[in-house]
């Protein structure tokens, strides 16, 4: 009895200090031990490794198939098609017709419309406004945008939101 470390030495008296009991020795469990005694008995587990496989698949297959780009370069027009040949000339009234051509430099615009000349796509905006509110024109009329070949891409798309912007809802491009 001398040999265990938690009884008394003889040369020692006990004090309550000292004295250990079998209720506060802590016992180390073990965390395997832990789970089997937990519930369900047995210890039904899941199975996360499939789970993650099949969710990183499907990730993959999503970020592959999804479409990040914008369409560029669309532009909502009315392009000439069957319908207007369908009715006769005598129904139409006469398109407005806006021009732009350039100078030998490819740098300077002009717009004509109508045989009229207009400064840049801004005033051409405000013109098609006035033409719309004096009764010169209905916003359902047809307008079709006429550039030369050397016109540079800007100026036109500038000219077509020009017509967008005056609330004009037949604008094309001339074949």
């Amino acid at each position: 009895m001398a040999d265990r470390p938690d009884s008394p030495s003889p040369d020692k008296p006990e004090t309550p200090e000292t004295a250990v009991s079998d209720e506060q020795v802590v016992h180390h469990v073990s965390a395997r031990k832990k789970r089997k005694k937990g519930v369900g008995g047995e210890g039904m587990q899941l199975q996360m490794t499939s789970m993650i496989d099949v969710v990183f698949l499907l990730l993959i297959y999503f970020v592959i198939t999804a479409n990040f780009t914008i369409d560029e370069g669309t532009l909502v027009a009315t392009m000439p098609g069957n319908s207007a040949q369908d009715q006769t000339e005598d129904q139409l009234d006469p398109p407005t017709n806006i021009e732009l051509t350039t100078s030998g430099d490819f740098v300077t615009y002009s717009i004509i419309v109508n045989g009229q000349r207009i400064p840049d796509a801004s005033a051409l905006a405000g013109f098609m406004k006035n033409r719309v509110a004096t009764g010169q024109m209905k916003a359902d009329d047809i307008v079709q945008i006429k550039p030369q070949g050397q016109v540079r891409w800007q100026h036109v798309v500038n000219v077509f939101n020009a017509c967008v912007s005056a609330k004009l809802e037949n604008v094309g491009f001339a074949p």
